[in-house]
């Protein structure tokens, strides 16, 4: 990140998937604290009554800190993070033709998708 902590250098202003309504976390500059803003439909928002708030203003006195996600998002992400991981270990001795190391990353996948199963 740059030195103003957006995401995307180019695009200061737009936060962390700007594609998705939700709230941010942002940091005013000069001041301790932390303020929680909302983006909806490609536009900042406050979260006193749905203000609306100009990007002008949130480039000049915010730093951007994070995305403010809900449990079921962080659950999709590490859902996604936990499948990407056991593709790795099929994909890897998929093709090696020895069945012992084959079967072992099979069942190392299978576990893998298996870390955020309920207990």
């Amino acid at each position: 990140m740059t030195d103003t902590n957006w995401p995307n250098p180019e695009r200061p202003g737009v936060p962390m998937y700007p594609e998705r309504d939700g709230w941010h976390l942002l940091k005013r500059i000069d001041e301790d604290g932390f303020d929680v803003v909302g983006y909806k439909k490609g536009k900042w928002i406050s979260d006193e009554g749905n203000k609306p708030l100009s990007s002008k203003y949130i480039v000049r006195d915010y730093k951007y800190i994070a995305p403010v996600l809900t449990p079921a998002q962080i659950a999709e992400m590490l859902a996604a993070e936990r499948e990407r991981c056991a593709k790795v270990c099929e994909d890897t001795y998929e093709k090696s033709g020895r069945d012992f190391e084959y079967l072992g990353c099979n069942d190392a996948a299978e576990q893998i998708r298996n870390l955020g199963a309920e207990p």
